[in-house]
């Protein structure tokens, strides 16, 4: 089936700007610290749908591997790609309970919203969705959103939950290994839209904000593993103008009683 397609060319700051800016939120100083290039790799880049079954017509994406190896053309291999020397990313192990991360890839900039609550949409895919390496494997993604001068808070949960998104957190049952884990939030395996072996649903991460502040966002995704933690590669999806700034008017008010009319 057809299969998205991906472009490493743009300068990351252009990148997160094409995608995400919109007259409610400015966003400023974006900057990618660690990435695949100490392996020679790209590992963000854009993505378009082209005529696939994707749910996102477009974004911007960040791997742990090559970025241009996860569409464009089909690849019968597992997409294993990086080594040790690409480092992991202490911030999203001590956010996500984790340790050992490496092939991290990290996205992160200022932003000021006109409004109290900001939110956008992405998803999650991975090689690890195959044989039992949900059971054992803790690839992580983040979001972590901190205000000027505080502390940083992970906004990439499972709905109604504190849990964070990865490939232990989200995943079928493994027969005789594991059973699910918040299966409701797996789209499946071998969809054919990417050349990875599966993911998640669609997911939205939402956060509320002081208007006309500066909060600091950081975008990361990591490879983690007990056993070779370079191997079978993860990458996260942000589609395109997602971001919102909303108005939080609080719980719904009710002020007219009910009455029953004799």
């Amino acid at each position: 089936s057809q299969l998205i397609t991906t472009t490493t060319t743009l300068p990351v700051d252009q990148l997160v700007q094409q995608s995400l800016g919109n007259d409610c939120v400015d966003i400023t100083n974006v900057t990618s610290s660690i990435n695949g290039s100490v392996d020679g790799l790209n590992s963000f880049g854009s993505f378009t749908q082209s005529g696939s079954s994707f749910p996102f017509t477009n974004g911007f994406f960040l791997s742990t591997g090559d970025g241009n190896r996860i569409g464009n053309s089909l690849i019968n291999t597992d997409l294993s790609d990086g080594t040790t020397a690409w480092g992991g990313d202490n911030d999203l192990e001590n956010l996500t309970g984790i340790s050992n991360t490496v092939n991290a890839t990290v996205i992160e900039f200022d932003l000021i919203s006109t409004s109290n609550r900001i939110s956008f949409n992405y998803l999650l895919a991975s090689e690890e969705y195959q044989q039992n390496f949900p059971c054992n494997v803790s690839d992580r993604f983040a979001l972590l959103l901190r205000p000027q001068g505080g502390t940083y808070q992970n906004i990439a949960v499972l709905p109604g939950t504190t849990t964070p998104v990865g490939i232990d957190t989200v995943h079928p049952e493994v027969v005789g290994q594991c059973l699910a884990a918040n299966e409701t939030f797996f789209a499946g395996q071998m969809l054919g839209n990417t050349n990875f072996e599966g993911r998640t649903v669609p997911l939205t991460a939402s956060a509320n904000v002081i208007p006309n502040s500066i909060y600091h966002l950081k975008m990361v995704i990591a490879d983690q593993s007990s056993f070779d933690p370079t191997a079978y590669d993860s990458a996260i999806f942000i589609e395109a103008s997602s971001l919102r700034a909303e108005i939080d008017l609080g719980p719904d008010l009710f002020p007219c009683v009910d009455a029953t009319l004799n």
